[in-house]
């Protein structure tokens, strides 16, 4: 990743997520006001008017234009009120809706974030090697990202020897499973580089992965004896230790668990793979 070392430090944009949460929203609220347009179409005729008794509600249907009282409606008619309460309220979530929609639409069609990298991918190359941009590619970013030298922890010599798809060495058939779905998915990670936690104490993750849509980072700890007493309590030791320095389960810190009756699931970690760090 290229910068002008000359100009005052600026912070990189992350890639955009507005857009696809505008989108995700517009679609979310065009499908509840189809069902609801469906909904109002056959709803009975006219309105409800609601009154406080001493006993109770009493429900009256207000048809006709101008009508302030309505006709009572009977208790073994109640369905109706139901019904006239149901459209009344739908009409109301129905003119929010197509506001809403309305403004979301306008954001889709003028909200341009990609104009920002246009700006420096157009400049010429003499420009590029002096300017400093504020958005990087994702090439770009990955190869950065991967370019970092570490030391992991190593293995002594009476170590199993197990291989990833990629080649590179772990340390137990479970890992390999991880590695290599996370090497199918194109999801960049670092096997074991170190991380000093807020306590001071330098541990090991067994991977740090990489969001590339967000540019956030995850780490993924796969604890594979928890049937041992002994492994299981350190375990969550070492996960309170993380929520300590802010690797929250759920948020920015991914968990696997197995037994030796319980074997780590393959296609849960396509599903964690596919809700938390891939793209796709």
């Amino acid at each position: 990743m290229k910068s002008n070392h000359n100009v005052e430090h600026i912070s990189m944009l992350t890639p955009d997520t507005i857009k696809e949460s505008v989108m995700k929203r517009h679609e979310e609220l065009s499908s509840i006001l189809s069902n609801i347009h469906s909904r109002i179409s056959h709803a009975p005729d006219g309105s409800l008017r609601t009154a406080q008794k001493a006993n109770g509600c009493q429900y009256y249907h207000k048809v006709k234009v101008g009508d302030t009282k309505g006709k009572y409606i009977k208790k073994n008619n109640y369905n109706l009120a139901i019904k006239l309460a149901q459209k009344d309220y739908d009409l109301k979530v129905e003119t929010c809706l197509i506001k809403e929609l309305d403004f979301l639409q306008r954001i889709l069609d003028q909200y341009r974030p990609d104009k920002i990298q246009h700006i420096y991918d157009s400049l010429n190359n003499s420009r590029k090697q002096i300017v400093t941009p504020v958005y990087v590619s994702d090439e770009e970013f990955i190869a950065d990202w991967k370019s970092l030298e570490y030391t992991s922890l190593g293995f002594s010599p009476d170590y199993a020897e197990y291989y990833t798809d990629n080649g590179e060495r772990v340390r137990s058939k479970s890992e390999i499973i991880i590695a290599n779905k996370l090497y199918r998915y194109n999801i960049p990670y670092r096997y074991e580089c170190p991380l000093q936690l807020q306590s001071g104490v330098i541990t090991h993750p067994d991977f740090t992965c990489l969001n590339v849509s967000t540019r956030q980072e995850y780490i993924w700890e796969h604890f594979g004896i928890m049937d041992n007493a002994e492994y299981a309590c350190n375990a969550i030791r070492k996960i309170n230790d993380y929520a300590n320095s802010g690797y929250i389960l759920g948020k920015n810190f991914i968990a696997t668990f197995e037994t030796s009756n319980t074997p780590i699931n393959a296609n849960y970690i396509d599903d964690i793979i596919r809700t938390n760090i891939s793209c796709l």
